[in-house]
């Protein structure tokens, strides 16, 4: 079985997160970008529902990977998970792209939920961080200094 990525995301931020992708893995791993709402004369409902309906399920399992829950691209695909059977994932950042494309699509239906719990925590407020370490830090000389 094979796996096929596609990324939707309202302007160019699927090319963009792409390019990424490609600046660490190269060509080696093809993934479809579309940039919704874009080209004004783009009948964008149609084109998405091509994507999943002409999909070949036999052969590869398809992940669309979209950038906010409630969001127009994301709510199109949403309408279209009773009808045909692909994984959907919102909230696309690049940690979540890369665990997708490093999984081996025979481990890709039993893993999903872990790798989309991966991806959460790599969404992080760095303040927090820093005052962690900085708190730490003042407990550890405070512990050093109470030991004379």
């Amino acid at each position: 079985m094979e796996k096929r990525i596609v990324i939707a995301t309202h302007a160019m931020f699927s090319e963009g997160i792409a390019s990424s992708l490609k600046m660490i893995f190269g060509d080696a791993v093809p993934v479809e970008c579309i940039t919704a709402y874009v080209d004004l004369s783009v009948d964008y409902q149609d084109k998405l529902e091509k994507i999943v309906s002409e999909h070949d399920y036999e052969h590869a399992e398809l992940v669309v990977l979209t950038d906010i829950l409630g969001g127009s691209v994301n709510n199109e695909f949403m309408g279209l998970l009773d009808k045909y059977n692909f994984h959907l994932i919102t909230g696309l950042n690049l940690a979540l792209l890369f665990e997708v494309v490093t999984c081996p699509a025979e481990d890709l239906t039993a893993n999903l939920p872990s790798i989309v719990e991966q991806a959460r925590e790599h969404i992080v407020l760095c303040n927090e961080l820093v005052e962690a370490k900085a708190a730490a830090a003042a407990d550890d000389q405070l512990a050093e200094l109470n030991e004379f």
